[in-house]
């Protein structure tokens, strides 16, 4: 009898662990950086920049589709410069509504990675997905 409450508890941890990691919207610490990287990868953005507090990260998707959203503060010069230094907001044109710059970033030598960029004063929300 007591075997079985160990292996019931053993299997309900398992099943629980795996949720958290694969299906939760929750990103474990251990894989913060890896989303980061994929986000900005995708976006053909440059690093986030030094002085930037993220806020907000979150994973969404399957295993057939990914969605990472990162939001971070950080100063008005930093992000001017990060968005000179980043690939994806070259020729990309913000839509311009309620104070909040839009770009769509859609890498052209890639029809599956893409999403958006919203800017906000020195609030930077980057929403990038992979299907």
């Amino acid at each position: 009898m007591k075997i079985t409450k160990v292996i019931a508890v053993v299997l309900f941890l398992g099943m629980f662990f795996l949720y958290l990691n694969f299906f939760s919207s929750f990103v474990m610490p251990w894989q913060k950086e890896d989303a980061i990287k994929a986000a900005l990868s995708w976006g053909q953005l440059n690093e986030i920049p030094k002085d930037a507090a993220i806020f907000r990260l979150e994973k969404r998707g399957s295993m057939f589709t990914r969605q990472f959203i990162i939001e971070f503060k950080s100063s008005k010069p930093a992000i001017k410069n990060w968005i000179l230094k980043s690939r994806g907001f070259r020729n990309v044109k913000p839509e311009i509504k309620n104070g909040i710059k839009t770009y769509e970033i859609h890498p052209r030598d890639s029809d599956a990675y893409g999403g958006k960029v919203e800017i906000e004063g020195n609030t930077v929300l980057i929403n990038m997905s992979w299907s």
